[in-house]
């Protein structure tokens, strides 16, 4: 929401590296708690996850609240979803299954407002402050097309085929999703297959060879520093529901053990 500044864009746009997380939870708390800590960025999962619009919005604003930018993800590329979920004024939007120049070239054009885009406008929308800002609106348009950020999920092999060309339509972030990409080289669910995790490397290589941004999920601070050793620049560290979901199962089993129950 203007004025605040994004800390993903910016952060990157100095050469730095931006850490964040992911989550299915509908829980506005988790904003809170990464803002707590001082991490930059929650992606609130709109494809995967029950989450209506009212409770995006609802997490949206704690994650302002705390000094996060909100990251929406989308189901797919939808005039309509981008434009709503950028009225809210998350920060940016994430969007899965890229795979071509011109779902990029889309998604460039529906999140920027003219003369970059094509993006429509609403001076009352919460992005612009509820119409606070509609006495200089032309400011507004600009820090909006200046900040917002835009994640492209490359998650199949005709998207690492087409890499560069995404990245030369101005897509701020390519993030490579190995669970999809393992499944469709036919695999199965492999996130860490040999071959899944050289495609991985290569992608991250590529993509800054390019002048573009990698970013990867990271399940711990050694897999992190791995991608960030080899340049990936937006980290994507865990999910708040895994971290319990592994906590409980790991005290199932030594309660379970404790109690001779199964």
């Amino acid at each position: 929401m203007y004025p605040q500044r994004n800390r993903v864009s910016s952060t990157l746009r100095d050469g730095g590296i931006a850490l964040g997380s992911l989550t299915l939870l509908q829980e506005p708390a988790i904003g809170e708690i990464l803002g707590a800590i001082g991490y930059d960025f929650l992606i609130i999962d709109m494809e995967h996850a029950g989450a209506d619009e009212q409770t995006v919005l609802t997490m949206v604003r704690a994650c302002e609240a705390a000094g996060v930018t909100p990251l929406v993800r989308l189901r797919h590329v939808d005039e309509k979803e981008i434009l709503w979920a950028l009225d809210t004024g998350a920060g940016g939007i994430v969007l899965p299954m890229i795979e071509t120049a011109d779902d990029a070239r889309a998604i460039f054009r529906l999140s920027h407002y003219p003369p970059a885009g094509d993006r429509t406008l609403c001076s009352a929308a919460r992005a612009s402050g509820h119409g606070a800002q509609r006495h200089d609106f032309g400011k507004f348009l600009a820090w909006s097309n200046e900040s917002v950020a835009t994640v492209c999920l490359i998650e199949t092999p005709v998207g690492l085929e087409n890499v560069e060309a995404i990245i030369a339509e101005g897509i701020d972030v390519l993030m490579l999703g190995r669970g999809d990409l393992s499944v469709k080289l036919g695999l199965g669910y492999a996130p860490n297959h040999p071959d899944v995790l050289a495609a991985a490397r290569d992608f991250v290589g590529r993509v800054a060879a390019a002048g573009g941004t990698a970013g990867v999920l990271a399940y711990s601070p050694e897999d992190a520093r791995e991608w960030i050793e080899l340049g990936a620049r937006f980290i994507v560290y865990h999910q708040p529901e895994m971290i319990l979901a592994n906590a409980y199962r790991a005290g199932w089993d030594e309660l379970t053990a404790l109690t001779q129950r199964g």
